[in-house]
């Protein structure tokens, strides 16, 4: 029997999953040690936020750069720089003694982990067949929930064993996590071989420049899929940052069913991602138009992700704690077949910019929803913000309907301008 992935696919496989796990690990410790952090450096709550919401800002900026240079000079360099930059920021955090290097490091986290999704991207998209684009997806972005879901027990476990209870030790913490991380970045360099696997894309072959880079954004598709991640990723950065605090505050929970209902969204997501891939790539197998098989599964998850409203009105605290569970699961299974469509849309040489492009509107979500969801919750209360929350995943339904076209590589002319009978043959 034919393995479904060749053994080169699987070992690439592998080191982008294990490289989103430890970029998922890195970027989440500092949440698990923040209380302890703002305690020991005399920090203010403003003064803390300020520091929470710096990986946000440089990520942005540097999701579309790292887009480019993983098309213009390889994955293995700009993935694997990167991956120094955030370990070694990750492991300065340690160090620091007051705001200025707190906030420094921070901010290269964010640097170094914009790279992640455009590197991966276009890994995927150049080195795996289209019927097989969303098993290896699925598999590679369950690393960033596996990810999530191991944060707390890594952090707090390390906290405690080098320190005590009462005092635990966030700077050695960091420090240990930060220099595993380069293991992973070792790994990646000796054993990720471009040059020697074979590239099995067959996209129009586009040079990737400034001009091309011009080209893309004036496509329908790339606004589209913009949109479509702007919205989805408000809901997943909303549960990463408030749900926590929500269930606490407004619902009464204890800290041992917050820990086991914050946890469980993630792990749920982990299996969801790599099985909607499978039955993505099998449908696609069987014949079923890929245009239609990708656009109903992610309208189908975003429409279950909508139950996020109903957790703000259920009486039962048990009941929207597993509705808000079932609404995560479901927008990691919407998120698993949004990112196969830029590797599908892109002309080869150009899915990292692609990929960028798309990042850089979930990194302006990662800003604007725990922003949007405190102003809301503090004015109107936490059962508006839930059901705005819910009205941006039924904005991301309606641009997959409303705004989306034929799923197919974009064919870009030399003026700067969309290809005209290609834009025709989309609508």
């Amino acid at each position: 029997m034919k393995a479904y992935f060749r053994p080169a696919q699987i070992w690439v496989l592998f080191l982008v999953f294990s490289g989103t796990l430890v970029n998922a690990v890195d970027r989440s410790s500092l949440s698990e040690a923040n209380t302890f952090i703002q305690r020991d450096l005399h920090l203010s709550l403003g003064t803390m936020g300020i520091i929470l919401s710096s990986f946000g800002w440089t990520y942005l900026l540097f999701n579309i750069p790292a887009g480019f240079l993983s098309d213009k000079v390889g994955t293995k360099k700009v993935y694997g720089i990167a991956g120094v930059i955030w370990s070694l920021a990750s492991a300065l955090t340690g160090f620091a003694r007051g705001f200025g290097l707190l906030f420094t490091s921070r901010l290269m986290v964010g640097i170094g982990e914009a790279a992640n999704f455009p590197a991966a991207t276009k890994i995927i998209s150049e080195y795996f067949e289209e019927k097989k684009r969303g098993t290896a997806t699925g598999i590679y972005l369950a690393g960033l929930r596996l990810g999530y879901a191991l944060t707390p027990s890594i952090m707090i476990g390390l906290m405690v064993w080098m320190g005590t209870q009462a005092h635990p030790d966030w700077r050695i913490a960091f420090i240990i996590t930060g220099i595993c991380s380069l293991i992973w970045v070792v790994l990646w360099f000796f054993t990720f071989n471009e040059k020697k696997l074979q590239k099995v894309s067959n996209a129009p072959v586009e040079k990737n420049d400034r001009r091309v880079f011009g080209q893309l954004l004036k496509q329908r598709n790339t606004w589209a899929i913009i949109f479509i991640k702007f919205f989805q990723d408000y809901v997943y950065y909303l549960y990463l940052t408030w749900m926590p605090s929500y269930l606490i505050t407004e619902r009464h929970m204890n800290l041992g069913h917050v820990a086991f209902y914050a946890t469980l969204p993630w792990i749920g997501g982990m299996l969801a991602q790599p099985l909607v891939g499978i039955l993505c790539d099998y449908l696609i197998r069987k014949g079923l138009d890929v245009n239609k098989v990708k656009k109903t599964m992610l309208v189908i998850a975003q429409l279950i992700a909508v139950v996020v409203v109903a957790a703000a009105f259920v009486q039962s605290v048990t009941v929207a704690a597993w509705l808000l569970v079932i609404a995560m699961i479901a927008e990691s299974a919407s998120t698993a077949i949004l990112w196969t469509i830029p590797q599908d849309l892109a002309p080869k040489g150009t899915s990292g910019s692609l990929g960028g492009i798309m990042n850089t509107a979930g990194a302006v979500a990662s800003i604007a929803s725990p922003a949007i969801t405190g102003f809301v919750a503090q004015y109107f209360g936490f059962a508006a913000a839930l059901t705005l929350c819910g009205c941006t995943m039924v904005f991301a339904i309606l641009s997959v309907l409303l705004f989306l076209t034929k799923i197919k590589p974009m064919v870009l002319n030399d003026t700067g301008s969309p290809d005209i009978d290609d834009h025709i043959a989309q609508n």
